[in-house]
């Protein structure tokens, strides 16, 4: 008999539309989930684990311990065990997949020997499952109540953390664009490096002296002997910005990509 694919759940296509949100479809950084699978794997002693988000059509993985490299780290939807963890968002634990009339006939059971599953779901504040975090073994096993609590845990943590860099990169984009807007209102003709300069020098960067001819040039700055120091135009333009200094620096970081800072500028202008 072959593997049958499991159900689509009612409320997917917004269950997905959540899932891009967070932005983890387009990031390759597993270091900030690497710590949720080593104690996952720590919390049950399986030499498996894996965590990631389901879309419309494929599993992405964000962070996995105990696979080999070469394994890919996405796969069709229908092919995965994790499909079915994703309708409910009880956890899924399948002591003996050989006998579980849903896994029995999948790949990872028949060709790669592996009998205990555990899928904890990956669960949004409204209640949308974004995927999941998992264990494995080669071997029939049960969960303690105290581990499935530890491991129910540990996916709240996930969610929570998700959601806080929804949040973040939100709240950053909205700050750049803010500060964007107000510079381009004030200095006409403005361009995406000169806004770099400008923000450079109100977070007390070093600037060039190419950087500097260019606030003096918009009156920003007023040469005093050797130093430069805002004009009143300047004052007026920090404070009208309304942004501390923490809020500018993680404005700067982002302008070392100009692509993102462009696409803000067209918002902008939009």
């Amino acid at each position: 008999m072959n593997f049958k694919p499991a159900n689509i759940p009612v409320n997917d296509a917004q269950r997905v539309k959540a899932v891009k949100r967070t932005g983890v479809l387009d990031e390759s950084k597993t270091e900030l989930y690497d710590i949720y699978c080593f104690l996952a794997k720590e919390i049950t002693g399986c030499p498996a684990s894996w965590t990631g988000v389901i879309d419309d059509n494929k599993q992405s993985v964000l962070a996995r311990d105990g696979f080999p490299d070469d394994i890919p780290m996405e796969m069709p939807r229908e092919q995965t065990l994790c499909q079915f963890a994703i309708e409910n968002t009880e956890p899924l634990i399948i002591n003996n997949m050989t006998i579980d009339h849903r896994f029995r006939y999948h790949r990872a059971v028949v060709d790669f020997g592996v009998k205990f599953y555990a899928a904890f779901p990956v669960t949004t504040t409204d209640g949308y499952i974004l995927g999941t975090l998992c264990v494995s073994d080669k071997r029939v096993r049960r969960l303690s109540k105290n581990k499935i609590f530890l491991l129910k845990g540990l996916a709240s943590k996930l969610s929570y953390q998700l959601e806080v860099q929804v949040a973040q990169r939100k709240g950053t984009a909205e700050s750049v664009i803010n500060v964007l807007s107000k510079l381009i209102e004030n200095l006409n003709n403005l361009q995406i490096r000169q806004a770099i300069s400008i923000l450079n020098f109100m977070i007390n960067q070093q600037t060039s002296k190419e950087d500097e001819e260019l606030l003096i040039k918009f009156g920003i700055v007023k040469r005093m002997q050797n130093n430069l120091e805002l004009s009143s135009k300047g004052k007026n333009l920090k404070s009208e910005l309304n942004l501390n200094i923490g809020t500018l620096k993680r404005i700067k970081n982002l302008s070392s990509d100009d692509e993102q800072l462009m696409n803000m500028l067209d918002q902008i202008k939009g």
